[in-house]
């Protein structure tokens, strides 16, 4: 499992290359960064981390400027992150919906029981 930054860098990274090498700033991952509030060390470390476990290749790397290409492994773990999430949305409204309809039920059936004893 990757930390925030690193997940972070990899999105950027598999946005940016789309499988091909491409010539990245600094800059492009700023986003990243201000984010986990690390600063360019971290970003080293991150893309550093990513090449070494086979997410990315890193063609060239010299002072903020990177040539990058997002591999397989990179590209598979973005989307099951992404599936991860919506899984995660998906179970969060289930739930909502069976204690909404639950409740609903339960009122409505008070009501009716609160309805009959006084009207009968």
């Amino acid at each position: 499992m990757l930390d925030k930054l690193t997940a972070a860098v990899l999105e950027i990274v598999n946005e940016g290359s789309g499988g091909a090498y491409k010539v990245m700033d600094a800059d492009d991952f700023l986003p990243a960064l201000k984010e986990s509030g690390k600063d360019g060390a971290g970003l080293e470390s991150a893309l550093r981390y990513l090449g070494e476990r086979g997410y990315i290749d890193i063609r060239y790397a010299d002072k903020g400027t990177y040539c990058l290409c997002s591999l397989p492994k990179g590209r598979t773990y973005a989307e099951t992150a992404a599936a991860e999430r919506a899984e995660k949305k998906t179970k969060g409204k289930f739930l909502a919906f069976f204690f909404g309809a639950f409740a609903g039920g339960f009122l409505g059936a008070l009501a009716a029981g609160l309805l009959a004893a006084f009207v009968f």
